[in-house]
């Protein structure tokens, strides 16, 4: 009897963590660890991990110096991503599309598409990375949705709100998962982006500028400009403007699933 408990106990005591699969909690990150020197580019890790959904998920920023050019590696290829400016304009080439944009532009790669971009001011110029892979990978299913693309910040349609406005940006199957679902919002002083809710999907918050707090299950946090957000799938969480101006950010939600 007494091992018989004593076994049962040890099983007990492993449940929580085998339960506890993702490496990535709910939480606020900031820009971490020293800036790595890349050739061209300075790279400044946010976060690396794996959550629920994404079993490989990293989230960057590369600088680019005046003058230079930048591409993507080979080692890209096994992965998506979606770059947003964060400052300066850059010239950015996806597939046969060149473009030069501002802060808050983004552009969607499917894996195995490439993107170069080129620094052609006299100052530096920067733009976040999500760089992500997931355990149902389609290339057929992204590439029938549509290309890889880029969208200038400035051409997204503007739809005006009692709490400020709001851009879709798109909502569509990408090669990593079954719905993609980008928006960005600028929320006024003040006011809540929504009441407190939770869903299946796990979401990123890209905070463009200004500060926010966020509640994330029953804490709250501070978030400023250059943070990530990460909501966990059925946490509960909102966001609020509590500063004295507008804040901005990028709501990044995936679906693995169609209904989910």
């Amino acid at each position: 009897m007494k091992l018989f408990l004593a076994a049962l106990a040890a099983m007990l005591m492993a449940v929580p963590v085998m339960a506890q699969t993702d490496s990535l909690p709910a939480a606020v990150y900031s820009s971490k660890g020293k800036p790595q020197k890349m050739g061209n580019v300075t790279k400044q890790p946010i976060l690396l991990g794996h959550t629920l959904d994404v079993k490989r998920f990293e989230v960057y920023t590369l600088t680019l110096a005046p003058g230079k050019k930048y591409a993507s590696t080979p080692a890209d290829s096994k992965n998506e991503q979606l770059i947003v400016v964060k400052q300066g304009n850059i010239k950015i080439t996806v597939n046969d599309t060149t473009k030069t944009v501002g802060p808050g532009s983004l552009a969607l790669i499917l894996a195995g598409d490439k993107i170069g971009f080129e620094n052609a001011t006299p100052q530096p110029v920067s733009w976040y990375v999500l760089n992500y892979q997931t355990s149902m990978e389609n290339s057929k299913r992204g590439h029938d949705a549509g290309p890889s693309f880029l969208k200038d910040w400035n051409t997204l349609k503007v739809t005006k709100t009692d709490k400020g406005e709001t851009r879709n940006v798109y909502d569509r199957p990408t090669s990593m998962f079954e719905r993609f679902d980008v928006h960005a919002t600028v929320l006024n002083n003040g006011f809540n982006s929504h009441d407190p809710h939770t869903h299946r999907a796990e979401e990123l918050i890209l905070m463009i500028n200004g500060n926010s707090q966020f509640q994330i299950g029953q804490d709250k946090f501070q978030a400023k400009n250059g943070d990530a957000v990460l909501m966990a799938s059925k946490i509960l969480h909102a966001a609020q403007n509590v500063g004295t101006a507008p804040c901005g950010y990028y709501a990044i939600q995936w679906h693995l699933l169609k209904g989910n």
